[in-house]
């Protein structure tokens, strides 16, 4: 069932594949390996968040929780889509399962060359706390960012009309 607006789902095993070839469209180079992919769906302390479109996977978060940070592996939104408000959703939909689980942090990793990525960061409230030299495989530096949720109690999901969230 789908609502007027975006459809924001918690994907599976079974969703590895659409999921990889999403991967791929995503990131020209540096992408999560599939058994990485596969590794995050299947590991009880993640949980990764869909949008469905009409021709399939629209975009896509992948969060990783260690005590009390979530943290955000990959967000990836389909070329097509960008700019128009799904990333910004995602995170904030990111930040309300933080208020959800009273996580205290969100916490990232963005490489020092993706300028655009670390605006968009900046602009959504996080914060550079570190430098990670030859963080990535391919010996790229990445900052470290990281946002403090001000609430203990649960926060409301900031949405676009129509963005809910349902269980596969």
């Amino acid at each position: 069932m789908r609502s007027d607006g975006a459809l924001l789902r918690t994907a599976d095993p079974d969703d590895l594949e659409a999921l990889y070839r999403f991967e791929i469209l995503c990131f020209q180079e540096h992408r999560f390996r599939r058994d990485h992919v596969d590794w995050i769906l299947r590991n009880r302390q993640a949980l990764t968040l869909v949008e469905d479109g009409p021709d399939g996977v629209e975009a896509a978060m992948m969060l990783l929780f260690e005590g009390v940070v979530c943290r955000v592996l990959s967000i990836a939104v389909a070329p097509d889509r960008r700019r128009r408000g799904t990333g910004t959703a995602m995170m904030h939909a990111a930040e309300a399962i933080c208020g959800e689980r009273r996580l205290s942090t969100i916490r990232l990793e963005v490489s020092t060359e993706n300028l655009g990525a670390i605006e968009f960061y900046r602009r959504l409230g996080y914060r550079t706390d570190g430098v990670l030299y030859g963080y990535y495989s391919w010996g790229e530096d990445a900052y470290s960012m990281r946002k403090t949720i001000l609430s203990a109690e649960p926060v409301a999901v900031r949405r676009r009309p129509g963005f809910i969230f349902r269980n596969k």
